[in-house]
């Protein structure tokens, strides 16, 4: 059966893909980085809802004309629409009332989550994976690695920066590091993560020799990982490493070996983690931590702003105090001796406790549960082609970053289009449907 508004809705869709993908990460806006966080989302939220208006009105002329879609929902779907009903609730019965729509200042409240969701729901039906998904991401690396590097020489091409300062003048004349075209070097790595995790895993599967070019924005943006000054990513690429590389290998016996040396890996480091005799640095910390000792200095202070978290959630575990709330919950002060400034604490520095302070258990659970669908899913398609694998593995590497990281709308697009991307459905005959 002939569709045509059908067809119009998934080249809408790819061309949202293509934009998101290659242009997203690179858009700073026209203030640099002191406006960088409103700016990346005002461009998020228009292309978002751009696209969401132009494929609604499609499908509704579609069907007036008698085209009939089949929607297959899967377990990810059910999952991701009931984080979303949690969500919801929990912004109707918050305290913040109308707060929690945008959130109270990192725009991470419950519109956001939607505008996620609509991005998941409408690429994993619409879309399907392409090769020119893989060439924008890596045009997007490679040109946010390259400013980068040109900022670690001191040098300022696109004078992001405020008048008179560069990259060296983190966290005394400016109030935190910024790097590339994601503003915070913690932002810079969540997005890197991607990249990192997709490009080098797609370029060795892919049949097509050009592709193989896509391996050096790929170990370009694994490079920026161990070169900037954040070890979420760095814990993130060998996570990511010690677990992919036994899923990804296309042979059977390679996989079945590179799974005993990444588990005999994995055992040796926690031991050498458990034993670790230095007294400060990450590995100390870490090998604390499974001692059960979390100090509130560790990880730069995650471990108090953790411990409040925890508290907090304590509070109102069940839908907790409303998407993006955290800032108006926490309590932490501190204050920089070097700028003058006192910092406030607004984020839980971990995505999933964030869920959990934000919507309590009832919107983290179905949460993870999608999360687990989809790695099951990855894991069988391990052997579809070039994309699944790749898809997979940047969809890990920002999950283990996650656990680390602010979950801001700087670089969440990202993460729930490449889910999407995961979750999306071959055809007969290798073509693709709304499914």
């Amino acid at each position: 059966m002939d569709r045509p508004f059908l067809k119009r809705a998934r080249w809408v869709t790819d061309k949202f893909i293509l934009v998101m993908l290659g242009l997203f990460p690179l858009y700073v806006g026209f203030q640099g980085y002191s406006d960088i966080t409103a700016s990346k989302f005002r461009f998020f939220a228009a292309a978002a809802g751009a696209w969401t208006l132009c494929v609604t009105a499609l499908l509704l002329c579609g069907l007036a004309r008698g085209e009939r879609y089949h929607p297959h929902v899967r377990p990810a779907h059910l999952c991701v629409g009931l984080f979303l009903a949690a969500s919801a609730v929990s912004a109707c019965l918050s305290e913040y009332g109308a707060v929690t729509l945008l959130g109270s200042d990192r725009n991470d409240g419950f519109l956001t989550s939607v505008l996620y969701g609509l991005i998941f729901f409408g690429v994993s039906m619409l879309a399907r994976p392409r090769r020119r998904y893989a060439w924008a991401l890596g045009f997007s690396a490679a040109v946010c690695c390259a400013i980068a590097v040109l900022q670690l020489f001191g040098l300022d091409p696109f004078r992001f920066y405020p008048e008179g300062t560069n990259y060296y003048d983190k966290y005394a004349a400016l109030t935190s590091a910024f790097l590339g075209t994601l503003g915070n070097v913690g932002m810079l790595a969540a997005y890197l993560c991607i990249p990192a995790g997709f490009l080098p895993v797609y370029a060795l599967l892919s049949p097509h020799k050009r592709d193989r070019w896509l391996l050096l924005p790929g170990l370009l943006a694994l490079s920026m990982l161990g070169l900037i000054d954040v070890d979420a990513g760095v814990v993130a690429a060998i996570g990511t490493a010690l677990v992919a590389i036994p899923i990804v290998l296309q042979n059977d016996r390679a996989a079945r070996t590179a799974g005993i040396i990444s588990g005999g890996v994995t055992c040796a480091g926690l031991a050498g983690l458990w034993f670790w005799p230095g007294k400060s640095g990450l590995l100390y910390e870490a090998g604390q931590v499974l001692h059960g000792r979390l100090a509130d200095e560790f990880g730069s202070h995650r471990g108090q702003i953790w411990k409040e978290g925890w508290r907090l959630f304590r509070e109102r575990p069940w839908l907790g105090g409303g998407p993006g709330t955290a800032s108006l919950r926490y309590d932490i002060l501190w204050h920089n001796d070097v700028t003058g400034r006192t910092v406030a604490v607004t984020n839980a520095h971990n995505a999933y406790l964030g869920y959990l302070m934000n919507t309590g258990l009832l919107g983290l659970l179905p949460y993870l549960g999608a999360i687990a669908c989809t790695l099951i899913t990855w894991v069988r398609r391990r052997k579809r082609g070039p994309f699944y694998p790749a898809l997979g593995t940047a969809f890990l590497c920002y999950l283990i970053q996650d656990f680390f990281g602010l979950s801001l709308p700087l670089t969440g697009p990202l993460l729930w289009l490449v889910w999407g991307l995961l979750e999306s459905r071959e055809g007969e005959q290798g073509r693709y449907k709304l499914v």
